[in-house]
């Protein structure tokens, strides 16, 4: 199954680690761990994370999606249904 996040982006549920609210980022932990995981030369990945209203992680990578993580709940709940 997958989740559409977005920005034309889909992400495998059996790789989904979590979907956070783009607030917390204001926490210093939060704002370290997501710095750490941008690469410098990822300008997209910049310009969503100012429009952004959440980011997700993944196994592999962390995206930041325009869709507030509640929205992102809801898709989710209707896969299983």
């Amino acid at each position: 199954m997958f989740l559409h996040i977005g920005n034309s982006r889909v992400v495998s549920l059996g790789d989904l680690i979590g979907i956070f609210n783009m607030e917390i980022k204001n926490n210093q932990v939060n704002t370290q761990f997501l710095e750490s995981n941008v690469r410098d030369d990822d300008d997209i990945g910049k310009k969503e994370e100012q429009t952004a209203n959440s980011f997700v992680i993944t196994e592999k990578k962390i995206y930041y999606s325009p869709i507030s993580p509640l929205t992102l709940q809801k898709r989710i709940g209707k896969i299983w249904e």
